[in-house]
């Protein structure tokens, strides 16, 4: 049978249920991540898209379903197995103040890891974690003051000029660089077997080559064809 309580409701005490708290726990709790979960997310959560899949008069009563959606939530935030997720469901007071279990009987702050699984299994067959988690970061958004529209910038892509060059033209690419360094610090000590000094031909602004021939300063350079 479907179950649920109305968590958007104040108790008509400020401590309510948790009034037993001492004042300097009371403000750790207060400063926690359970009040935000209490007070914004828990009211928020879509408890209504499982009530097709219960009886609203007839069969035993679940447990209270905001608290289980709660503690799906709470399980993936913190990462933990589903003997690990009992354990803090039974004994956490952050979790009993942030999922508003305001009880001490095993009927109200017991979960067995058969329900647990079983709760899963039918978010998991109806795709319901994809709005949970759509809902729940509208209203982090909202109460961090945080514009989604705005995008961060994490890097800057830097490309590097050899990537666009193909085989061929990283070839000419490398052996115009190699004349040009070897026409500016060996022009004078080059010799080829059976040949005389090399000479630079200028080709275009910034890079020569070289040509067999007189050295530089012997003769007029040759004009390019």
């Amino acid at each position: 049978m479907f179950h649920t309580k109305d968590h958007k409701t104040g108790y008509l005490f400020d401590q309510g249920p948790f009034g037993w708290l001492g004042p300097r726990r009371k403000r750790l709790i207060d400063t926690s991540w359970a009040k935000l979960f209490r007070e914004k997310i828990l009211p928020s959560l879509p408890v209504n898209t499982l009530m097709q899949h219960y009886h609203l008069s007839q069969g035993a009563p679940t447990k209270e379903l905001s608290t289980m959606l709660g503690v799906m939530v709470l399980q993936q935030m913190f990462d933990l197995t589903d003997e690990e997720t009992v354990s803090q469901y039974a004994f956490n007071i952050q979790w009993h103040y942030a999922l508003d279990i305001t009880g001490e009987s095993d009927a109200v702050a017991y979960l067995s890891p058969k329900t647990l699984w079983n709760m899963r299994k039918l978010f998991c067959e109806n795709d319901l974690y994809k709005d949970i988690f759509d809902g729940i970061a509208a209203i982090l958004a909202t109460a961090c003051a945080v514009d989604t529209s705005l995008q961060r910038i994490d890097s800057v892509h830097i490309f590097s000029n050899m990537h666009h060059l193909g085989r061929i033209g990283l070839f000419v690419a490398t052996i115009k660089k190699f004349l040009v360094n070897l026409t500016r610090h060996h022009l004078r000590t080059l010799r080829l077997p059976g040949e005389g000094a090399h000479r630079p031909v200028p080709l275009q602004k910034g890079s020569v080559c070289l040509l067999p021939g007189k050295a530089p300063g012997v003769g007029p350079y040759p004009q390019r064809p």
